[in-house]
């Protein structure tokens, strides 16, 4: 079932991962994309996929991090469509390190782009949707948004920060009528992991980064790694009528590492 036809879908950080899954989700619902990432050469691979579903939809290089390019993306995706329906916050970056070794440039890198770039991407363009008193706000969160993570004390800081977020601007929305809520991923099948599970079987002294990954999957109770298709059906199901009265939460997708 289409159950988003025709609505416009804002979404960082699109072009592989998790975000491409959500892309290629909302485009199979009925929506028509406006997919931006700051890697072009991945974000034009991914929309040419992604126009055989869609082909309504654009693509934008987008840097969350810059917002004076933020703000000139949702002026030409506002001018193109008219108006922005779906915003899917998904940019995000991570680095492992013990939290004493850590640098301020790896700290500040984790804080700006995954906390303060939905900020920033968010209050460019919640206007837009007040105005229409319509909308829907998801942000990619994490399971470290709710259990701090071993050698991610800065990721970790950085998605509680998301959750808390999205917990208030859930708050000031609603009477807008616009719903505001978060995905928490567990461990996630991605590019991500590959680099994860190497920094951390270095850290923990572990000779195969493939050891680190198969803990993963038993601390999972389901025995499987989260798939970046897991995570887009519940956005799919949070940008749906069907999620109309839900706001402010923090959905795990985690098969059940984490349950609070």
């Amino acid at each position: 079932m289409r159950t988003i036809e025709g609505k416009i879908a804002f979404i960082t950080g699109s072009a592989s991962g998790i975000g491409f899954a959500i892309s290629k989700r909302l485009a199979q619902d009925g929506a028509v994309l406006a997919m931006t990432d700051l890697d072009q050469t991945a974000l034009k691979k991914a929309f040419d996929k992604i126009q055989e579903i869609s082909p309504k939809s654009h693509f934008w290089t987008m840097d969350v991090t810059n917002q004076e390019e933020i703000k000139k993306t949702v002026k030409s995706v506002i001018d193109t469509y008219g108006v922005i329906d779906i915003l899917m916050n998904n940019a995000g970056v991570s680095t492992m390190n013990r939290f004493t070794d850590l640098t301020e440039d790896e700290w500040d890198l984790n804080m700006n782009v995954n906390l303060k770039g939905v900020w920033r991407v968010t209050k460019e363009i919640a206007p837009f949707m007040i105005q229409r008193k319509s909308g829907k706000i998801i942000c990619t969160a994490s399971m470290a948004s709710k259990l701090g993570a071993p050698f991610l004390a800065h990721y970790s800081a950085s998605k509680f920060g998301v959750l808390g977020f999205v917990q208030a601007i859930a708050k000031e929305l609603a009477e807008y009528g616009i719903t505001v809520n978060a995905v928490c991923p567990g461990y996630v099948a991605t590019s991500m992991q590959d680099r994860e599970v190497v920094w951390e079987a270095k850290l923990r002294g572990i000779d195969d980064p493939e050891k680190v990954r198969q803990e993963y999957i038993t601390m999972t109770p389901l025995k499987r790694l989260c798939m970046p298709e897991d995570v887009a059906n519940v956005v799919s199901f949070l940008a749906s009528p069907d999620a109309d009265f839900m706001t402010g939460q923090g959905i795990n997708v985690t098969g059940g590492a984490c349950v609070h």
